[in-house]
């Protein structure tokens, strides 16, 4: 311990910026430069060595690997501002043990123990991995207008009935979470020849000219996303064919396609742009998103990395402090741990 001691005190004479050559303390005097600067170098090597020595309680959380355990103290050195200790911590936990409880954990969790690792030093989760598991989180998000006494506009009150649940979505004109705007559907006709094969009286197959008819509704509305208005498009479309009788083959015509109603059309439009829209929010969630879960918790730590430009901004703490306390207990994770996400 004494040579740990003596090595630290020469490791903070390092770190003060002294040059070689400059006035030295007196219990430096009669050493020549060389010597003392390959004794400082060398000391110092040893006070970071005493640094990493572990607890006999932490060889054998080490060596029992188990995952839990790990992050969990992981997590706490973290906090303490020991990032070393974090990372041999993290880096115990067997990547088949920590593939096995991300299987297991619905996206908000395995999102968060990806984070926790990554936060330690430890990267296991690809960015694939987290992309799907950010796809499947779905905070609970309120939309809304850009005035509380604009109405709601009747195709996204219909995608709302119908995907509301499944996307987490709800509408709230006084408070939303995502503003929208109005969504503007139009449906496109269009022709193209072809080449259709139909029965005839007999019930033989014919290849008769035909044509194909394309119904293409087409979805187009405004969304802030972050700081910046985004006009996000989708599409949904439907097909049919038509063609002229043929008398020597005995081919009744088929005048009309038989396509849904315009309606109809505009509705499934509505739908995919309802769809759109969740993807992107995925991507980008808002840092208004409640924090009253697991998933709103870590979109919102998901919000702070990307508003900051640094996937470590939310594990550092770095938004409204409050919102980080709060989520921290609400996802087990020490005072100072911050939001951990990937």
């Amino acid at each position: 311990m004494a040579f740990c001691y003596l090595a630290h005190r020469f490791w903070l004479l390092l770190k003060s910026g002294r040059r070689l050559g400059q006035k030295m303390p007196m219990a430096c005097v009669g050493v020549s430069v060389t010597r003392l600067s390959s004794s400082l170098l060398l000391l110092a090597s040893s006070s970071l060595a005493c640094a990493h020595a572990r607890t006999p309680e932490q060889r054998a959380l080490i060596k029992r690997g188990d995952c839990t355990e790990l992050l969990a103290a992981a997590d706490y050195a973290r906090a303490g501002g020991d990032s070393a200790l974090a990372s041999d911590l993290a880096k115990a936990c067997p990547k088949d043990q920590f593939i096995r409880l991300t299987a297991a954990a619905t996206p908000a969790q395995a999102l968060l123990l990806c984070g926790r690792t990554a936060a330690a030093g430890y990267r296991v989760c690809d960015a694939r991995t987290v992309g799907d598991y950010r796809a499947k989180l779905q905070p609970h998000l309120a939309l809304g207008p850009s005035d509380e006494a604009i109405a709601i506009d009747p195709l996204i009150a219909v995608a709302l009935e119908v995907l509301g649940k499944e996307l987490n979505f709800s509408w709230n004109a006084s408070d939303p979470d995502v503003v929208v705007g109005k969504l503007i559907v139009n449906i496109e006709h269009q022709t193209s020849s072809t080449v259709a094969t139909v029965l005839d009286s007999k019930g033989k197959n014919q290849h008769v000219p035909a044509t194909q008819h394309r119904f293409v509704a087409k979805a187009a509305g405004q969304v802030e996303l972050g700081d910046k208005t985004r006009t996000l498009r989708a599409q949904d479309e439907t097909r049919d064919l038509t063609w002229q009788a043929l008398p020597r083959y005995s081919v009744a015509p088929k005048t009309d396609p038989a396509v849904p109603a315009e309606d109809e059309l505009k509705k499934r439009a509505a739908l995919a742009w309802l769809r759109v829209l969740g993807k992107a929010l995925s991507a980008n969630p808002p840092e208004t998103v409640d924090v009253d879960d697991d998933r709103g918790c870590i979109a919102y730590g998901l919000a702070l990395n990307s508003s900051a430009g640094d996937e470590n901004a939310a594990a550092q703490g770095q938004g409204d402090s409050d919102r980080i306390a709060a989520c921290e207990k609400l996802l087990g994770l020490p005072p100072g741990a911050g939001i951990p996400v990937p």
